[in-house]
């Protein structure tokens, strides 16, 4: 996926989010990720994804795997 395809799919997400209304965007991320866990189906993958996303999105990133 590049950068623009990227955009796209995140655009649409926010704007699934902003038509669902503030009080079910939580549940509506909720079923996409039971949609994309069910889709990719590698829970190694799925596990290093859940860490990452827990990750203080303030903190230097690092992706190296090391």
């Amino acid at each position: 996926m590049n950068a623009e395809d990227l955009d796209t799919v995140y655009t649409a997400l926010c704007s699934a989010m902003t038509t669902a209304g503030e009080a079910q965007a939580p549940i509506l991320l909720a079923r996409f990720a039971l949609l994309a866990i069910v889709e990719i189906g590698d829970p190694g993958k799925l596990r290093q994804l859940i860490a990452a996303a827990a990750e203080d999105p303030a903190a230097p990133a690092d992706r190296s795997g090391s």
